[in-house]
């Protein structure tokens, strides 16, 4: 399945990290693009008002002709929600998110909701930075991770309940139990064998694997 990796603008995330990840296009949110350039990375497009980005970086790319979709600085969206709807019109459904978490926790939210937002379209979006990974988790999911040195697994429902959850191989394991939306019964759980193993029978939810 052919992914697109967006880099916006919130905490840049260690290159490392980004050397690890399968992609086949990128898109540059706005200031994401000096994160780019610091990876070495060639970007397909780069989006945005442009706000928060050194316009002699946007014009070096530029001569590079590296296409531009310059957005009004007051629109309805986030370059972020922009960055995802263009990948979605090329037809990717499996995108992952970098720089788009950090101090601002106003824009940090808004992209954990543009994940439940486009998963009701059929688009898979995963965030990614130095501490998390999260993704959605929905009905009639079953899930293997493996285990990991420093890492917590957290379960947060979007859905009113979701129902039907098991762990296993955990810390605190679960056996058909049901979780309301609000409850802090699946956060910060760990692994404890080799692999964990997640099911869920309805509802929506969102996992976070996560490290201090």
């Amino acid at each position: 399945m052919k992914k697109a990796l967006i880099v916006g603008n919130g905490e840049e995330t260690d290159k490392s990290i980004i050397e690890n990840i399968k992609y086949d296009y990128v898109i540059c949110a706005d200031g994401g693009l000096e994160k780019v350039k610091s990876y070495g990375i060639m970007p397909d497009v780069i989006i945005g008002d442009f706000d928060s980005v050194d316009i002699s970086v946007l014009k070096q790319y530029e001569s590079y002709n590296v296409p531009i979709e310059k957005f009004p600085s007051e629109k309805d969206c986030t370059d972020m929600d922009l960055a995802v709807e263009f990948a979605v019109s090329k037809g990717y459904n499996n995108i992952i998110l970098t720089g788009a978490s950090g101090s601002r926790l106003d824009h940090t939210l808004g992209n954990i909701m543009l994940m439940e937002k486009y998963f009701k379209t059929g688009v898979n979006i995963t965030i990614i930075d130095n501490n998390n990974e999260m993704r959605i988790i929905s009905d009639n999911t079953d899930l293997i991770i493996d285990f990991k040195e420093g890492y917590y697994i957290s379960i947060i429902p979007v859905d009113d309940f979701i129902q039907g959850i098991n762990l296993k191989g955990f810390k605190y394991n679960l056996y058909n139990v049901n979780v309301q939306r609000g409850s802090t019964l699946c956060i910060s759980n760990q692994i404890v064998n080799h692999k964990g193993r997640i099911t869920l029978r309805k509802g929506t939810a969102i996992l976070f694997i996560s490290k201090d």
